[in-house]
């Protein structure tokens, strides 16, 4: 009698406790874990051809002239283009200008220089381009050749010839909106010498400027 009280109170209790060992007994596995997306490459927003206009303020040299010079300051504006290569924070490029120059030289600094008169029309550049992305800024340097056409004057006489040199200089650039950018930039360009024929004399110069501009321009 005894056993058979003894299998009576343990079998409820067994019953009780097998689904726990069952449940014990089931293998787990840890819990898997949800990839996060790759981040998302940075956007090349300076990548690819553009295209604007400028406008700016020169001041110009005559130089060489019998130990004297000529000064001069004008309004500039032309147009320039471009194309950009970015790989990450860094961009890399080539572009061209063209533009006219409204500057009068009759400054004359030396007594050598008096009855001197000079003035720059048409002038023109190509040069590489390279910056860092901060964006929505860019921050650049640039280089590369530079030519302008520039007319000596003396006592009735005149002569205009091609200058070719360098030029050098830094800007930043912004973009205000999609395909939209707009830029401030200094340059210091230095055509080089030119012989002027001015009748009987001729007189070679040296030819310089620095510049301030600012241009707006369309990306494609």
């Amino acid at each position: 009698m005894r056993i058979a009280r003894t299998l009576l109170l343990i079998g409820p209790l067994g019953l009780w406790t097998a689904p726990a060992f069952a449940a014990d007994a089931v293998p787990r596995f840890p819990e898997a874990r949800v990839a996060e997306p790759p981040a998302a490459p940075p956007v090349e927003i300076w990548s690819g051809p553009y295209a604007g206009t400028f406008v700016g303020y020169n001041v110009s040299n005559f130089d060489d002239l019998a130990g004297a010079s000529l000064h001069g300051e004008g309004f500039v504006g032309g147009v320039y283009g471009g194309y950009n290569l970015q790989s990450g924070n860094l961009v890399f490029g080539i572009e061209a200008d063209i533009g006219g120059s409204g500057f009068d030289a009759s400054d004359a600094r030396g007594a050598g220089a008096q009855g001197y008169s000079g003035e720059s029309n048409v002038f023109g550049s190509l040069r590489g381009r390279a910056g860092v992305a901060l964006d929505p800024f860019l921050v650049y340097g640039t280089a590369g050749l530079a030519v302008a056409d520039s007319e000596l004057s003396r006592s009735g006489f005149s002569d205009t010839e091609t200058n070719i040199g360098y030029t050098v200089g830094a800007g930043i650039e912004a973009q205000v909106f999609d395909g939209v950018t707009t830029r401030l930039e200094y340059r210091y360009s230095d055509y080089g010498n030119a012989d002027y024929d001015l009748g009987n004399t001729a007189v070679s110069s040296g030819f310089d400027e620095h510049s301030v501009r600012a241009g707006v321009a369309l990306k494609f």
